[in-house]
């Protein structure tokens, strides 16, 4: 007997959904056992159109070892996720808890809207008031710039990065969980996670990273300093500590952003 696949057999994302032009996405954060077929056969359709080296048997397995997953929409129809799981290690005899993000793709038409950030945000600050006393990290893994950018553009503790080295504690707690989630593949003496040859990498020619790129913005360059590899599909391991304080710092930064980007608009006109 044959096994039917999970998903309906596509060639390209188009024939599930037809080409809209963008409007404002709008976040829903779901339990992975309460998605619906149609938004997994949607989400594996948006890997599979970013990423080389992804399996409909990969993808569901990543999926169950979910709890939950951030949907992004736009007229109802999913045009981008990320998946998370509540961890916890033990270190010095004390228990520290994090969320670890896994898949993560946005269509590209809706690149640079803050829907993603905004939701996830909302989901640490709902875990850090559960425990508001104790450290709460988040654990991410990246492959590409602007993943990195999402934590060290909105983070204000965060690693690696380019203004100064790891600080030991920090590094201890990375270590814990990243050998905890990839025994097997992290190398602690580097901070990479290099799976074997055939796991999913960006297809080529997405998020590239170019020599203006590098010059203008340190936190790409540092990226690539870090994990030259990413092209291969090689993972850089980050830490960031969530805060009580970071909904308000976020808030902030996006008042200061739209202000001036008000001004400019209208020094223009002038």
């Amino acid at each position: 007997m044959t096994s039917q696949p999970a998903f309906p057999q596509t060639t390209s994302v188009a024939e599930l959904v037809p080409e809209l032009a963008p409007e404002r996405l709008t976040a829903s954060i779901v339990s992975v056992a309460d998605l619906r077929n149609e938004d997994k056969a949607r989400m594996f359709a948006l890997i599979q159109k970013y990423y080389d080296a992804v399996t409909e048997e990969t993808f569901q397995a990543d999926l169950d070892r979910k709890d939950a997953v951030i949907l992004l929409r736009d007229r109802n129809i999913v045009q981008g996720f990320s998946t998370l799981v509540s961890l916890e290690v033990m270190l010095d005899h004390k228990t520290v808890h994090g969320i670890f993000s896994g898949d993560t793709v946005i269509e590209k038409r809706y690149w640079g809207q803050p829907a993603l950030g905004k939701a996830f945000l909302r989901y640490l600050f709902r875990e850090k008031l559960k425990r508001p006393f104790s450290p709460l990290y988040w654990l991410l893994i990246t492959k590409g710039y602007k993943t990195y950018l999402l934590m060290a553009n909105n983070f204000d503790e965060h690693f690696p990065r380019y203004e100064k080295d790891t600080p030991p504690d920090r590094k201890a707690i990375a270590e814990a969980f990243y050998r905890k989630l990839f025994p097997e593949y992290y190398n602690p003496a580097t901070g990479l996670i290099r799976f074997p040859s055939e796991a999913c990498r960006l297809k080529s020619g997405v998020a590239e990273i170019s020599d203006e790129l590098t010059a203008s913005n340190r936190r790409i360059a540092f990226f690539e300093q870090a994990n030259p590899e990413w092209r291969k599909g090689v993972e850089l391991a980050c830490l960031a500590r969530m805060t009580l304080t970071m909904p308000f710092s976020y808030a902030l930064k996006a008042f200061i952003k739209s202000h001036r980007a008000g001004e400019r608009i209208r020094n223009k006109r002038k």
